[in-house]
């Protein structure tokens, strides 16, 4: 007998994350995530699964959480990245913090079992361990700067923070002017006794994303070290020669024209392919790139240019806060390069021809899946994929790169629960947009549905607005359609996956056309007759709550709506947002003080008097991609014109509550949302 899908079943799911292949394809390394229910805590360990399929057990005991594993090349090594309690960093609890005591660092373990060693002592922790391919050294991040300042006893003094830049916070991190991210070089020789780290990167800029030459003499990198890199966000591809395990010369391969990242090296060492998007006019479309490795700034080749999917995940997905961008894996023979890419709902692996995509190049994992990740074996024979469809959780997935499209599943961390689930299995809806443009929609109906029934109908619109939605498993909508409710979820234009032209035709004029995309899919739902279209309401979060609030003040169509970590004005978004003032480059091309009649138009607080639709304000307090002053604005505005309003706001959370926040919190958030569609929609 199954059951349909509760709120409190998210405490229930399992997360995966990070399918790591061993060099010969024997195993499989990754993370699971579980929550814990009695202190609302998440709690991430490493577990290891035979690629042929078997039982998979957990490999890290610590009650720490434990992720990001990594083989070492010779496959005797797994180096991961742990908050666990280390060994004495020092004498005396000061220089024991300053030794990094608290914060997560890279420990090494044998690949068969046994005793963890840390490698790093970082003052502010450490992340990412990249393998040298002899297996004798390691490559990690970690952040440089100053400490926090403290009392004589340990506690700490209130900050004084002396800003000098435009870009100096990021939304789930937190302040970031101080301190830059650097490349550091550890000699694990034997791997158990770890030397002293050499920095190999400084300057007033952050590195990241290395990647070693196959002869281990260089490593590629990405870095913006341009004068105007806290406006333009945009990496360039370097190599470093290594030299007696010392930084050597350094060469910019990339000309500053892309925001570059995921470095990887040809087989044969004379050529980089990495993955980029346009400086400008990117509209968040990425593509394939390579590049000869010894030439400074030459140019680089597009190897996607027809393809009109975009080479990152961004599928939605409630059950992560990730959205990865795994380096391109080359074939052997260096003529094919594996990429993960968004395209029309889905997510999947490509093999792309070295001379070019063309517009379809065919895929390792077809069908309606979101992959969310992959790593591939070093004679690049097999695949490990993570996967994740509408109706399950992810799962690895095994692939061979000979027979593509021939996935076998090895773990069922979600099976005994989803077994006693009755879901919504999505009906793919494809309908005209305005213009006659071809939009993309899904539909979740109730268990028990009865086409002859008149149903409540929720919308709900992604954030982005340079996103997809798709075949990305929600909770949130699932646990809607259970609820009673018709979902109906869209590709309106500026979605991606579609091209970059798709993504950019709502450049500076978000809410014109892709908000009557979205009310040309309820009108093409209407039409199928089982809709009450007096009971229809809308959510959306981000991008999707600006739309939400742009749709109920201009129409009046919707009984009740929900509006989650939403832009509200324009103006004050500028520099309110961590990367507010990016919008003026890239969207609206001018400033607020130049155009404010631009930017008003474009806000929907110029429209608040509009606003009749009951409406759920929800925000994270900490949220420094769309401040909590903007839903402050909107929720003042409707109160003080006596309007139906409520406000819920959530200490401590971020931008990603709903995905990745306080486990808590996020049960709080949809318990709310529930509640006020029953409100209005339930008889």
């Amino acid at each position: 007998m199954t059951r349909s899908i509760t709120i409190e079943d998210l405490y229930k799911v399992k997360f995966l994350g990070r399918p790591r292949i061993s060099p010969d394809g024997q195993r499989v390394a990754f993370v699971v995530t579980t929550i814990d229910d009695k202190k609302h805590e998440y709690r991430s360990s490493i577990w290891m699964v035979p690629t042929k399929g078997g039982e998979a057990k957990r490999f890290t005991m610590s009650t720490a959480n434990s992720h990001s594993p990594g083989w070492s090349p010779d496959g005797r090594w797994l180096a991961f990245v742990s908050d666990r309690e280390g060994e004495a960093a020092g004498q005396g609890d000061k220089e024991q913090k300053k030794r990094g005591k608290g914060k997560a660092q890279v420990w090494l373990i044998p690949a068969d079992g046994g005793e963890a060693r840390q490698l790093s002592f970082m003052q502010h922790g450490a992340s990412d361990p990249v393998w040298s391919p002899d297996s004798k050294r390691l490559i990690f991040s970690a952040a440089v700067g100053p400490a926090d300042q403290e009392t004589e006893d340990g506690q700490p003094l209130p900050k004084v923070r002396v800003i000098d830049r435009l870009w100096y916070r990021l939304d789930g991190v937190g302040f970031i002017h101080e301190r830059r991210q650097h490349l550091f070089l550890v000699d694990i020789e034997g791997g158990v006794e770890g030397g002293e780290p050499q920095q190999l990167t400084d300057g007033d800029w952050d590195d990241g994303d290395p990647a070693w030459s196959p002869d281990g003499t260089r490593v590629a990198f990405t870095s913006n070290r341009r004068e105007e890199r806290w406006r333009f966000l945009n990496p360039d591809v370097y190599t470093l020669s290594i030299n007696d395990g010392k930084a050597g010369e350094l060469q910019q391969l990339t000309d500053g024209s892309l925001a570059c990242s995921s470095p990887s090296w040809s087989p044969d060492g004379k050529t980089i392919a990495f993955l980029a998007a346009l400086k400008l006019r990117s509209a968040g479309h990425v593509d394939l790139y390579t590049i000869p490795a010894g030439t400074v700034q030459g140019v680089a080749r597009c190897l996607t240019s027809e393809f009109e999917g975009s080479c990152s995940d961004w599928t939605n997905s409630d059950t992560t806060d990730e959205h990865m961008m795994p380096a391109p894996a080359w074939s052997p023979d260096g003529k094919t390069l594996y990429v993960m890419a968004a395209q029309r709902g889905a997510t999947r692996v490509f093999a792309i021809p070295g001379d070019g995509a063309g517009k379809q190049p065919a895929t390792l994992t077809p069908g309606n899946v979101h992959v969310l990740d992959f790593s591939i074996d070093q004679s690049r024979d097999k695949a490990a994929i993570l996967i994740e469809e509408a109706t399950h959780p992810a799962e690895i997935f095994t692939c061979s790169t000979a027979s593509p499209g021939e996935l076998h599943r090895i773990t069922a961390f979600n099976d005994a629960l989803f077994n006693e689930l009755e879901l919504a299995v999505p009906e793919y809806m494809p309908y005209t947009g305005a213009d006659n443009w071809p939009v993309d929609g899904w539909i979740l109906k109730p268990p028990g549905f009865d086409a002859a029934r008149k149903y409540p109908l929720i919308v709900e619109i992604h954030g982005g607005p340079n996103t997809q939605y798709g075949y990305g498993f929600f909770h949130e909508m699932q646990m809607l359609a259970a609820a009673g409710y018709v979902v109906l979820y869209t590709n309106p234009r500026g979605s991606i996956g579609y091209g970059r032209d798709f993504a950019l035709a709502v450049r500076g004029a978000w809410g014109v056309k892709d908000s009557l995309d979205i009310l040309a899919g309820v009108d093409a739902l209407l039409q199928k007759g089982y809709i009450d279209e007096q009971r229809v309401g809308v959510i959306g979060g981000s991008y999707g709550g600006f739309m939400t609030n742009w749709l109920v003040g201009h129409s009046d169509r919707f009984k009740v709506a929900v509006t989650d970590r939403s832009v509200v004005n324009r103006y004050s978004f500028f520099g309110s947002s961590d990367i507010g003032w990016d919008f003026a480059d890239d969207d609206l091309e001018t400033t607020p003080w130049d155009d404010p009649e631009l930017y008003l138009r474009m806000s929907p607080i110029s429209y608040v008097k509009q606003m009749h639709t009951p409406l759920l304000i929800i925000h994270s307090e900490s949220d420094l991609r769309c401040s909590i002053e903007q839903a402050e604005e909107l929720f003042a505005a409707l109160k003080y014109l006596g309007r139906e309003v409520l406000f819920v706001r959530f200490e401590g959370q971020s931008h990603g509550l709903s995905r990745g926040g306080h486990p808590r919190q996020r049960l709080e958030r949809l318990r709310h949302i529930k509640g006020w569609f029953e409100k209005y929609l339930v008889p």
